[in-house]
């Protein structure tokens, strides 16, 4: 076969955003190449049009999105590889002292593990087991949470996802999950996610 050979090929929703976020990951992590003759740029920015076309717009927006989620657990990665538990100096002053800190953006826990599984997670479609720190109780609740979307507010990365155990579609942030785990469960989206993905839902707590 030929390299200017062109082929066809029929791939799912789930496996089109597979390689459009890989192809987005190749765009943002591969830099200076040429392949077979052409540039880098050009060949990957026709390859991420195509799939961009052929997949959900809500998709492909969220495809984005996790490719800048894995660039940043992998970069992020060194920082943390020796602290396990990140929590900012500060936060303990405001502790000691009797403050409330639940609304606080203090770094908790490294987020480059649980990251990556939460993404494969929804991209396939699983549920997953969280074990997850609430502020408000002081306490470390185990949940299993169907992964809806994930975004970036405010430095930090954000988990909207079905709760189990309170039925009820709710946020939480990935850097307060002490330990995540994918099941053998798999969930259908939510229709009326998709139109309701603007709509403001309340934080675990």
């Amino acid at each position: 076969m030929h390299m200017d050979d062109k082929f066809s090929l029929s791939l799912s929703q789930d496996e089109g955003i597979l390689l459009l976020t890989s192809a987005r990951l190749l765009d943002k992590l591969v830099a200076g190449v040429t392949i077979h003759g052409r540039e880098r740029d050009e060949l990957i920015r026709e390859l991420i049009d195509k799939l961009s076309m052929a997949v959900s717009p809500e998709l492909t927006s969220m495809s984005d999105e996790l490719a800048n989620a894995i660039v940043e657990s992998v970069l992020g990665a060194d920082e943390h590889e020796d602290d396990d538990f990140q929590v900012d100096e500060r936060l303990e002053d405001f502790v000691e002292a009797g403050v409330d800190c639940s609304g606080l953006n203090f770094p908790m826990y490294a987020i480059d593990v649980s990251l990556p599984v939460l993404e494969k997670a929804l991209i396939e479609h699983f549920s997953v087991t969280a074990q997850y720190y609430s502020f408000a109780r002081e306490s470390v609740d185990t949940l299993t949470l169907n992964p809806l979307t994930i975004k970036r507010e405010d430095g930090l990365w954000r988990l909207i996802a079905y709760c189990h155990e309170l039925d009820e579609v709710l946020v939480f942030r990935v850097d307060r999950i002490k330990e995540l785990s994918k099941t053998a469960k798999r969930f259908e989206l939510p229709r009326e996610f998709s139109t309701a993905k603007n709509t403001t839902f309340a934080v675990y707590r």
